[in-house]
């Protein structure tokens, strides 16, 4: 056992109560106990035990009956059946309606250990089993954690419907990646998921980016153009940053969200859209309706399927983990011979706090992959801000790089190692050649500014 695990006793004898319970502790269980299958499910709803032991003759509910009202509302719950000889047929039929096996009355000491190890072992073994199998279809959704597990489980629950799901966490959690993954796993993968980012584009172009226009609708307007709703049609639109999306277009979006339609600016056709909406925010959303800024019924429209992912700080068990993906990943893509990760630099990645999240671990280790001089990755190679990083200190630590200088530092730095291809060095990067040539301009003002 990794952790104690938790058994419920559900008889209506007390001797019975009393043998399984004095045996189970003795192994290292955690044992709680009821009388009959009414207090049973009571105690199950307020904290799910790995086991059940019911008996199948009790007063009030039975124990067949409290078996088919848990597997109704806990589908994998694992529960053995405790029989006595006069019974052995319906604990039989029990086991038929999902029940793993039964234990025989009266009980012998060592035949319920084994029983008991036995039937818990078989529910880690699935349990793995799906771990392993989650981990696997959604590689690019990387960690172990519970947390993130949970979260595989409903992409994997909900992937292939046409449920809106809203996407919240802090900047830098892998809000896109979910959205990606829910696209790749759906019927509508055959088509590309169309992004746009609500807080890139200013509001008086966003209207038109999302619905289009018709040649003459405004100045400026020379052509037609097809807005991102019509372009995603059969596919999945991601509107993410939607919180910066202004009050006016969200009133427009979620007519067309109800209606599933559009009119481009400017026209009077009428174009009926088949889009999947995923939105993802960094906001209290709630906190912005409170403030007048979001509208609450658009909120209730996007949050059919809400995705909360957690800060990189609340996975800790993930950060090595993470770690070691981004190594070969970016290795491998610069041709570097960087293979390692000393433990100093291991030790600093579990105490630093991670304002930018999964993000910033990435830039880090891209960062140390271009400046490392040989296959070990050192502290040295390492942003200041981490270098400087000491255990519960990890709140008061002294500034380095910010974040967008740390991007800068990597798209220069990259640059220069392509030789100047910017083809190639904003694929390494994993942005489009506009982003790419719309950062090398902004970098290039900034110099003219400041000489």
């Amino acid at each position: 056992m990794n952790e104690q695990e938790k058994i419920l006793i559900v008889d209506d004898e007390p001797d019975t109560i009393l043998i399984l319970q004095d045996r189970l502790e003795m192994d290292g269980y955690e044992v709680v106990t009821a009388t009959d299958g009414s207090d049973a499910l009571e105690l199950i709803d307020q904290d799910l035990p790995d086991l059940v032991l019911l008996d199948i003759q009790m007063p009030r509910l039975d124990g067949i009956e409290t078996l088919i009202h848990l597997h109704e509302k806990y589908p994998g719950i694992l529960v053995l059946m405790l029989t006595a000889h006069g019974t052995i047929q319906r604990a039989v039929e029990a086991t038929k309606q999902g029940a793993y096996d039964f234990l025989e009355k009266p009980f012998q000491p060592e035949h319920i250990t084994q029983k008991v190890d036995q039937a818990l072992e078989h529910q880690r073994t699935i349990e793995q089993s799906t771990r392993d199998e989650l981990i696997h279809n959604y590689e690019e959704i990387v960690g172990e954690s519970p947390v993130i597990l949970e979260v595989l489980k409903i992409i994997e629950k909900i992937a292939d419907t046409d449920s809106t799901v809203l996407v919240q966490g802090e900047s830098g959690t892998g809000k896109e990646l979910v959205a990606r993954a829910l696209h790749q796993n759906s019927s509508r993968r055959e088509k590309e998921m169309v992004v746009v980012n609500c807080a890139a584009i200013p509001d008086h172009l966003l209207e038109s980016e999302l619905f289009g226009h018709e040649r003459g609708a405004f100045t400026g307007a020379t052509y037609q153009k097809i807005g991102k709703f019509e372009r995603a049609h059969g596919s999945t639109l991601f509107l993410d940053e939607i919180a910066d999306m202004s009050i006016e277009l969200q009133s427009k979006l979620l007519r067309t969200i109800q209606e599933r339609e559009i009119e481009r600016l400017g026209g009077t056709k009428v174009i009926r859209v088949d889009v999947r909406i995923i939105a993802a925010t960094n906001q209290d959303l709630r906190q912005a309706i409170e403030a007048g800024t979001f509208r609450q019924d658009l909120y209730y429209r996007l949050n059919m399927i809400p995705i909360l992912l957690p800060p990189l700080r609340s996975r800790q068990e993930d950060i090595l983990i993470l770690a070691e993906y981004f190594l070969q990943k970016h290795s491998k893509a610069h041709n570097q011979p960087v293979r390692l990760i000393s433990q100093k630099a291991r030790d600093l990645f579990t105490q630093y706090d991670w304002p930018g999240n999964v993000r910033e671990l990435e830039y880090s280790i891209l960062r140390a992959v271009l400046f490392a001089e040989g296959d070990v990755i050192l502290p040295k190679h390492l942003p200041e801000e981490i270098q400087s990083t000491r255990q519960h200190e990890a709140q008061n630590v002294p500034v380095g790089l910010t974040m967008k200088e740390m991007e800068k530092e990597l798209i220069l730095k990259t640059l220069e190692r392509m030789e100047g291809n910017r083809t190639r060095t904003a694929e390494i990067l994993g942005i489009s050649l506009r982003s790419l040539q719309y950062k090398l301009k902004e970098y290039e003002a900034a110099v003219e500014r400041d000489a």
